[in-house]
């Protein structure tokens, strides 16, 4: 098979949970109660969501179980929701390639661990980067 004919195979898809467009939910939470802003990516069901933690404090692992969680400033929804489709594609790797029933818990296999690092950074960047915090 020469290089012209390879098949390129279309990466899974993650379900992204959308929070309601236009809307505070995040900030409003962190506002009035101070709850923390999170990406969560649940490997078992692959799906995205951002959503606000309970509780003042922030959770104390980062990952638990088929769950990973990043942390991110109270933006609008508009922005979470973006930030859903810029990571939606990493995480559909993740979600594919993570093997759930290695024995001692889940394995990732060599190279997924640029796309922990790519959601990370873009998660971190919702705090310092002011495009992302601008409100349309």
């Amino acid at each position: 098979m020469t290089e012209a004919e390879t098949l390129k195979i279309p990466a899974p898809a993650v379900r992204c949970e959308y929070l309601t467009p236009g809307g505070t939910d995040l900030r409003d939470a962190f506002t009035d109660s101070h709850h923390r802003a999170f990406v969560t990516l649940d490997l078992a069901n692959a799906t995205l969501r951002a959503h606000v933690a309970p509780g003042a404090k922030p959770p104390v692992l980062v990952g638990a179980f088929f769950m990973m969680r990043w942390p991110i400033a109270p933006v609008s929804n508009d922005r979470a929701n973006a930030l859903l489709d810029e990571i939606a594609p990493r995480a559909a790797t993740l979600a594919a390639r993570a093997q759930l029933r290695a024995p001692g818990g889940v394995l990732f296999p060599t190279g997924t661990g640029t796309a922990i690092d790519r959601i990370q950074m873009a998660c971190a960047a919702t705090w310092d980067d002011p495009a992302r915090l601008k409100e349309e």
